[in-house]
């Protein structure tokens, strides 16, 4: 009952017009470092306009509790892996993310990779010591995260002040913002128009963490 309450919360209109107005910044742009430079003045417009709560991503992850984690997947039929999760459900509220974490973490809006500048519906990403980023989740709120993750064996919630969510909490390097309609939005669709500019990222490993108890 709960997650319905908080999933009904902050309706406005599918299509913001803040959204129709950054795309067409981006499709303007034709240079690909004019693009990047629309993209950063999209960001800044999309930061001041209200949009709703990435929040409402929380019920729709918790539908998939207990889906298995495979290295790979995009569905509940097939499986997850922590950015094949993270993707899937977002495009649920008509959001379109990259594939893989590392490109995940140039999505949305960039928050300082601290838990008390987080809010829930957040993405989270983790990096081994010394290694590129590889892999992500979604803060819950609550000191508590929800992902795919390879060493759960499933979609499933991890605490962060537990032996295996302190493994997590040591390892967070980046966070970001991603609002539905939003900069995200934007970003995707400088993908779509500059692929080559765009390198082409393994899929993310699987996570190390402790088994959980």
């Amino acid at each position: 009952m709960q997650w319905q309450l908080v999933g009904s919360r902050n309706v406005v209109p599918r299509q913001p017009v803040a959204a129709v107005a950054l795309c067409a910044v981006v499709l303007c742009a034709t240079d690909v470092r004019a693009q990047f430079t629309a993209i950063r003045a999209a960001e800044r417009v999309a930061s001041k306009v209200p949009v709703r709560s990435a929040a409402r991503v929380l019920p729709t992850a918790e539908r998939y509790l207990g889906v298995p984690y495979r290295w790979g997947g995009t569905s509940p039929k097939t499986g997850f892996d922590c950015s094949g999760f993270v993707r899937y459900v977002f495009a649920k509220h008509g959001t379109r993310l990259p594939r893989t974490s590392r490109e995940q973490a140039s999505s949305g809006q960039r928050l300082r990779p601290v838990w008390s500048a987080l809010r829930p519906g957040d993405l989270v990403m983790f990096a081994e010591p010394g290694r590129r980023i590889s892999h992500v989740a979604i803060y819950a709120g609550r000191r508590r995260i929800i992902h795919a993750s390879s060493s759960g064996g499933r979609v499933r919630y991890d605490a962060l002040d537990t032996k295996r969510g302190k493994w997590f909490t040591r390892r967070l390097v980046a966070a970001r913002r991603v609002s539905p309609r939003g900069a995200s939005l934007v970003s995707d669709l400088l993908a779509q128009q500059s692929p080559e500019s765009v390198p082409l990222l393994r899929l993310d490993p699987p996570d190390h963490a402790p088994a959980p108890d």
